[in-house]
């Protein structure tokens, strides 16, 4: 009997530790162990949009502040899928696990496409995270280009509609609303062609397939400083106020005679149902990263962004906020898809 006893025992021991072993071996595979405090894996963002536009540039700098600051103990993996306006990537980040460790981009294009009718999903479907910036737009044209200011482009474009093309990002978002707005102010209407991401609108600019473009001052950055491009305007109410001699000389939108200003915004969010802890780590995480002067001045300043800080139900509340207001806009602009 004994010597029974003392065989099953070995053999239960035998088998703890290959159990054990196993277990090792999965968490050093993973990174990842059950119960483990968060992040206990690196981070996949899904950046919805093409490298080279406004949300990969932001994108990549909160992960490369956030290693420098060692504020993420690893870097984040940052994929991008592009098309359907942001809907693709998005969706694929809504299909995974709502565990913290897959992240995308909120930004008011989520409400628009909701609009066009052009989402699966309803806008505001996602765990609102944080949002970290306002945004403005210019519409800015090649250096050799006939249009020298913004009323030579109205001028145009009034005198035969749908003839001047005008790049922006997206068929059925953000772009698409912005552009609206200015033609209504404007009383023109131009020829709009969609491109998958504001790196795409850029290149196709400078390759002369297309007369103008909307976009973002940190999408337009390096070509104006370059001399390749130049800003015939920009969509904030006052002339922008940031260090750089890059837009200094910027009229707005108003100045130049085109009575509208305008904004966007990005943030942070993830799949629906996220737990209280790695939000809260997530919050905690990007309030350190928007707070560094590193931010301020590799993200901030280099990109004229203007910072704000939102969480959680509050940003949830801007953004139902903003949807109704958005909706009443288009309405009016009859961009609204009848249900």
């Amino acid at each position: 009997m004994k010597k029974r006893l003392a065989v099953r025992n070995v053999v239960c021991m035998v088998l703890l530790l290959g159990a054990i072993s196993l277990l090792s071996h999965a968490t050093a595979l993973t990174g990842y162990a059950a119960g483990a405090k968060f992040p206990a894996k690196p981070i996949l963002f899904v950046v919805p949009y093409a490298p080279g536009g406004g949300t990969d540039i932001m994108v990549r700098v909160i992960d490369k502040v956030g290693t420098q600051l060692k504020v993420l103990p690893q870097p984040l993996v940052i994929e991008n899928k592009s098309g359907g306006s942001g809907v693709v990537g998005k969706s694929y980040a809504k299909g995974k696990p709502a565990d913290g460790y897959t992240i995308t981009c909120a930004d008011d294009s989520s409400t628009v496409v909701d609009l066009f009718g052009n989402s699966p999903w309803p806008y505001n479907d996602f765990t609102y995270i944080a949002k970290l910036n306002r945004d403005y737009q210019m519409i800015v044209v090649r250096m050799d280009s006939p249009f020298k200011a913004l009323k030579d482009l109205v001028t145009a474009a009034k005198a035969k509609a749908n003839t001047v093309k005008v790049a922006g990002t997206g068929v059925s978002q953000i772009d698409v609303l912005h552009i609206a707005m200015f033609e209504k102010a404007a009383g023109v209407k131009f020829n709009y062609i969609g491109f998958d991401s504001g790196g795409q609108v850029m290149t196709n600019l400078l390759g002369g397939h297309v007369e103008a473009a909307i976009a973002n001052p940190g999408e337009a950055y390096e070509q104006i400083r370059a001399g390749k491009v130049r800003s015939l305007g920009v969509s904030s109410e006052k002339r922008l106020g940031f260090d750089s001699a890059v837009f200094k000389d910027i009229p707005t939108w108003k100045e130049a005679g085109v009575n509208v200003s305008l904004s966007q915004w990005r943030g942070v969010a993830g799949p629906k149902g996220m737990a209280k802890e790695p939000q809260d780590w997530l919050i905690n995480a990007l309030k350190k990263i928007t707070d560094s002067k590193e931010w301020k001045e590799q993200y901030l300043d280099k990109f004229l962004q203007v910072g704000v800080f939102v969480t959680g139900d509050d940003m949830k509340k801007e953004a139902e906020e903003e949807y109704a207001a958005y909706k009443t806009i288009m309405e009016g602009a009859g961009l609204l898809k009848k249900k």
